[in-house]
């Protein structure tokens, strides 16, 4: 073929091809569909939005309007207390197995009354729930109240010359009138260096225990906590009745110091560096010593 006319028939062919296209309706291409967005838990109201209906069984009125938003976005954000994936508030409302959210919520109340912001409130629910770990502590030869079988039993690190130790005793006893078939208290001491005669007084009780006066010794101790001299400690000893000569052998005992010795041992080993140090079924009080606050945390036990 000649080259001219090859070069005509390639031009002809585009072109017709061209007109062919232009009379015919376009194609449209459509992009390819989204894959669709994942379905938002039920509780997830968007971003922004909150649960504000208050939970069932949960006493608001204390709150004014600010602290109720404080509140509410505490709950909303923070997880259920029992390691579950949806906020506090669902937990409450839709989860009635886990109890202790439902206490989550309540210590939310108290704290948020209490003039806590969000920040610290979350830090509170870290410290109870969430690093709170059950720890194993040996009670065994422990001064101890009430029943053996209760099922909770509170464990208390004390130095007799603490004023706050002190002043722990009355809610200790508060506790065992309240709760006189569900708390054992079990007794441990843990006498801090910077008190001269705390660790005395400590052997000088133990040494009671063995004569089986440990409770009368120890409420004379608690007594006298400003002025536990050698002196006050023997005169103790006379007036809840021990044979005073036992009581000085075995307060110079090997066996006695050990003991003692042990006890601050043990609270070394959980951390402890202030008193009183309390412990509800292994757990770190960490609320005000008042009883409304540590009935809170035994009722939680109790799964009242």
């Amino acid at each position: 073929m000649h080259p001219l006319l090859y070069r005509w028939n390639l031009v002809s062919a585009v072109l017709f091809g061209a007109l062919w296209a232009w009379g015919k309706p376009a194609l449209l291409v459509r992009p390819a569909l989204a894959a669709p967005a994942e379905q938002k838990p039920a509780e997830d109201k968007g971003s922004g939005e909150l649960d504000t209906s208050p939970p069932p069984g949960v006493d608001l009125s204390k709150l004014d309007e600010y602290e109720r938003k404080v509140f509410f976005r505490v709950v909303n954000r923070e997880p259920s207390s029992c390691g579950k994936g949806h906020s506090l508030i669902y937990s409450v409302k839709h989860d009635p197995g886990c109890k202790r959210s439902a206490y989550a919520v309540k210590y939310v109340v108290k704290l948020v009354n209490s003039g806590y912001t969000d920040s610290e409130v979350s830090e509170e629910l870290q410290k109870r729930y969430r690093d709170a770990v059950h720890k194993d502590i040996d009670v065994s030869r422990a001064p101890n109240k009430g029943p053996a079988e209760a099922p909770v039993t509170v464990v208390e690190f004390v130095d007799y010359e603490c004023p706050h130790c002190r002043s722990a005793q009355s809610l200790m006893r508060q506790v065992l009138e309240t709760y006189p078939r569900q708390v054992r208290l079990c007794f441990k001491h843990f006498p801090l260096s910077l008190h001269t005669n705390s660790r005395l007084a400590a052997e000088a009780a133990m040494a009671a225990q063995k004569q089986g006066k440990f409770w009368p010794y120890n409420d004379k101790l608690w007594a006298n906590a400003d002025n536990l001299t050698p002196a006050v400690l023997e005169k103790i000893a006379k007036d809840v009745g021990l044979d005073v000569a036992r009581w000085r052998g075995d307060m110079n005992s090997d066996e006695v110091k050990a003991a003692v010795a042990q006890d601050k041992s043990d609270g070394t080993t959980l951390g402890i560096n202030s008193t009183p140090a309390i412990y509800i079924n292994g757990r770190k009080y960490g609320g005000r010593h008042d009883m409304e606050s540590i009935s809170d945390w035994v009722d939680e036990e109790l799964g009242k």
